[in-house]
C-alpha cells in the first residue's frame, strides 16, 4: 500500500487543514478518500499506487461507476489489460450506456483478438453517439480484423466526413487501398495522413509499399528511409526496402530483411523475404527453411491444420502420405515435379489438387490416389484424412530438392491424353507447315505489383514480325479485343481453337500445348503448363527466387529462360526471343518444314466444325 505521501500535492489545492476535502484526503477509510488519493498518484506518474487506491475504493463502494472507470484507466495506462477489461465490463454493468466505457472495453477486446467483439461495444457505442469519428475509425479497424474490407473503409470515410484531419482513418483507408494494389489512391491518402502526423513512423512505411507497387522505387527507399529515422527497429518498412533493393538488382536485400528479422523476431514476412532471396541466391537449406513461413505472411492460402504429422523428410516406408495445395494452379504444376519421387518413396499417396485438374493429375500419377480440393466451407477446423502424414505442396522441396543436384533430369512428369493431343495436331496440320508457336502475356492475376513482369500483346511486334510461324493463342481470359488489334497492327493471323475453354478445360489445353513445337510466354500457369509437359517453353522476366542461384529453372528441362539485362526493360528480352526464333523458323525451313513435333498433310480449317473444336483466326 502506498503511504500519505502519494496525497500530499491534492491536500493543499483545496484549502487549508480544516476544509472538508481535507478532511475526505485524510480519511482513507472512504471511498471518496481513496478515490483522490488515487487520482493525486495518478497525476504523479503512480500507477501501482493509484491502482491500490482505486481498488480501494471501489471495494468500500462497488457500485460507484466512477471509481470502476478511474480503475480501468489506470490499469490500462499500466499496461494491466485483463484487469482494465475486467473493470470496463464492470462499469458497463453498472451503466451500459458508458459510452467511453465501451469504445475502452472494444479497444482491449480487439487487441485480445476479440474483433467480433469489438465490433458489438462499437456499434453500441455509436448507436449512441454517432458523431464520435475516433469511434468510426476503430470500427473500421476491427472489421478489417474480420476480412470485412467493404465495410471497415465504408467506417474510415464516415470517420473523415466527421472529422476530415483524422490521420489514423486516413492512413487505415490507404492501408486497405495498398492492400487492394491501388496504389496510386493509397499513395494520395497517406500522404493526406502524413501531412496532419509527420512523425507517424508506421504511415512513412506504408506509403513505402505503396510507391513500391507503383515501380516508383526510388520515393519507396526514401519513405522507408523516413520511417527507419523515425523507429529504426520497425520490420515493415525494413522489409520494403529489401524488396525495393532485389527489384533494382541490388546485392544487399538480404541486409535489410536481416534487419528486419532482428527488429521482429517473429515477423513472417521478413523471414519469408529472407528465404526468397535465399534461394534466389542458391542457399537451398535455409531458403526452404525460411519459405515455410509463407503462410504466417499470408503469402499463400490459409494453412490447414491436421489430426496428423507433417513429414518433415523422415523415411515414408509403408506410410501413406496426404500432399495437399495451396497455391494457384501455376504453381501447381511447378510442385508436382516432385510429386514421382514422393510416391516412390511412400508405400501409398493421396493428392489433393485443384478440381479443373483432376482428369491430368490422374493420369499422370496413375500410383497415387489423386482427389479433388474439397470447398473451403466444408473443412474442419482441424482436419482428418486417411494417411500417416501429411504435407502442404509448397513443403516438398525442402524435403526433396535440398541440392540443384536433387532435380532429375526427367523431361515431363504431366501426360496428356494421346487421343486429343493427335486430334489437335490434326486440327493444326489445317493452317500450314510453319512452326507452331503457342503465345501467352499475361497471367490471370495481374495487381499493379505484378505488371511490371508482363508487357502487353502491342509490345509483341518483333515476336509477331518473324516470318515462318504459325501463332497460336493461349491466353486464357477475355482478350479477342486485344488479339484483333495485333492483327491489324502487325499483320499477321493469331489462331485460336474455337469452344476450347482455355481457363477451365486443362485437359484440351494440355493436348493443344503438347501439339504445339512452341510457346512464348512469360511468368504464368502456361509457361508453368508447358514445362511440366515436357513441351519447348521460351519463358521471359525477371530472375525470381525459382531459378535456385542458376542461370535456368532446374524444375523445367525443356524451359529457356530470358532475362533483361542490367539497366534494360522487359522488352529487351523479347527482342532476344525474336531473333532466336527467327533462326528457329529458318532451321526448320532448311529441314523441309519439319520443326520439332510431328505434322500431317495440311487441310482446311473450318470455323463451324461439326464434331469437334476447330481452329479458326479472328
Amino acid at each position: 500500500m502506498a503511504d500519505h505521501h502519494d496525497s500530499a500535492p491534492a491536500t493543499g489545492r483545496r484549502g487549508g487543514h480544516g476544509s472538508p476535502w481535507a478532511a475526505v484526503l485524510h480519511d482513507p477509510a472512504r471511498a471518496e478518500g481513496a478515490f483522490l488519493l488515487g487520482l493525486a498518484a495518478a497525476r504523479l506518474g503512480r500507477a501501482e499506487a493509484a491502482i491500490r487506491w482505486f481498488r480501494r475504493a471501489v471495494r468500500l463502494q462497488p457500485g460507484w461507476p466512477d471509481g470502476w472507470a478511474a480503475l480501468a484507466d489506470a490499469c490500462r495506462s499500466a499496461g494491466r489489460w485483463k484487469e482494465a477489461a475486467a473493470a470496463f465490463a464492470v462499469l458497463l454493468s453498472l451503466s451500459p450506456t458508458h459510452g467511453a466505457a465501451l469504445i475502452n472495453l472494444a479497444l482491449l477486446e480487439r487487441a485480445a483478438g476479440h474483433p467480433r467483439a469489438a465490433v458489438r461495444r462499437l456499434v453500441r457505442a455509436l448507436a449512441l453517439d454517432p458523431r464520435q469519428a475516433g469511434a468510426w475509425n476503430n470500427l473500421g479497424s476491427a472489421l478489417r480484423d474480420l476480412g470485412a474490407t467493404v465495410q471497415a473503409a465504408a467506417a474510415w470515410r464516415t470517420a473523415l466526413v466527421l472529422d476530415p484531419r483524422q490521420a489514423d482513418a486516413l492512413g487505415n483507408l490507404g492501408g486497405v487501398r495498398r492492400d487492394q494494389d491501388r496504389f496510386a489512391e493509397a499513395r494520395v491518402l497517406l500522404r493526406r495522413a502524413l501531412a496532419l502526423a509527420p512523425q507517424h513512423a508506421a504511415l512513412h512505411g506504408v506509403l513505402a509499399y505503396a510507391l513500391s507497387g507503383e515501380g516508383r522505387l526510388e520515393e519507396a527507399e526514401r519513405a522507408c528511409r523516413r520511417a527507419l529515422a523515425l523507429a529504426p527497429a520497425l520490420a515493415d518498412p525494413l522489409c520494403t526496402l529489401g524488396l525495393a533493393t532485389q527489384r533494382r538488382g541490388g546485392a544487399d536485400a538480404l541486409r535489410w530483411f536481416d534487419r528486419a528479422a532482428v527488429a521482429s523476431p517473429g515477423h513472417p514476412l521478413a523471414r519469408f523475404n529472407r528465404g526468397l532471396a535465399e534461394l534466389e541466391n542458391g542457399a537451398l537449406a535455409d531458403g526452404w527453411s525460411h519459405y515455410a513461413c509463407r503462410f504466417a505472411a499470408g503469402r499463400a492460402g490459409r494453412e490447414r491444420r491436421f489430426a496428423i504429422p507433417e513429414w518433415r523428410g523422415e523415411p515414408l516406408a509403408g506410410k501413406r502420405l496426404f500432399i495437399w495445395r495451396e497455391q494457384g494452379v501455376g504453381d501447381e504444376f511447378l510442385f508436382a515435379s516432385c510429386y514421382a519421387d514422393a510416391i516412390r518413396q511412400a508405400g501409398q499417396v493421396v493428392i489433393e489438387c485443384e478440381p479443373r485438374l483432376l482428369p491430368l493429375f490422374a493420369r499422370s500419377f496413375p500410383k497415387a490416389v489423386v482427389r479433388a480440393e474439397q470447398p473451403l466451407r466444408g473443412r474442419a477446423l482441424v482436419e482428418t484424412v486417411d494417411c500417416d502424414l501429411h504435407i502442404p505442396a509448397g513443403s516438398l522441396p525442402r524435403c526433396l530438392r535440398g541440392r540443384l543436384a536433387d532435380f532429375p533430369p526427367r523431361s515431363s512428369w504431366l501426360f496428356p491424353d494421346p487421343a486429343r493431343v493427335l486430334e489437335r495436331r490434326r486440327q493444326l496440320d489445317g493452317i500450314g507447315g510453319d512452326l507452331r508457336v503457342g503465345i501467352a502475356w499475361r497471367s490471370q492475376l495481374m495487381t499493379m505489383e505484378r505488371q511490371w513482369a508482363y508487357l502487353p500483346l502491342d509490345d509483341w511486334g518483333p515476336v509477331l514480325g518473324v516470318p515462318g510461324v504459325t501463332f497460336v493463342n493461349l491466353q486464357y481470359d477475355d482478350c479477342e479485343a486485344e488479339i484483333l488489334r495485333a492483327e491489324a497492327r502487325f499483320g499477321v493471323p493469331i489462331y485460336e481453337l474455337e469452344r476450347l475453354d482455355l481457363k477451365n478445360d486443362f485437359e484440351g489445353t494440355a493436348a493443344l500445348i503438347a501439339s504445339l513445337d512452341l510457346v512464348i510466354a512469360p511468368a504464368n500457369s502456361v509457361a508453368e503448363l508447358a514445362g511440366a509437359l515436357g513441351v519447348p517453353v521460351w519463358r521471359f522476366g525477371a530472375r525470381d527466387w525459382t531459378h535456385l542461384g542458376s542461370g535456368v529453372r532446374p524444375w523445367y528441362p525443356s524451359m529457356r529462360v530470358f532475362h533483361p539485362r542490367a539497366g534494360e526493360p522487359l522488352s529487351a528480352a523479347l527482342g532476344r526471343i525474336a531473333a532466336e526464333l527467327r533462326r528457329a523458323a529458318v532451321l526448320a525451313r532448311r529441314a523441309g518444314a519439319e520443326a520439332p513435333g510431328p505434322r500431317l498433310p495440311a487441310r482446311p480449317a473450318h470455323r463451324n466444325h461439326p464434331q469437334a473444336p476447330s481452329l479458326r483466326r479472328h
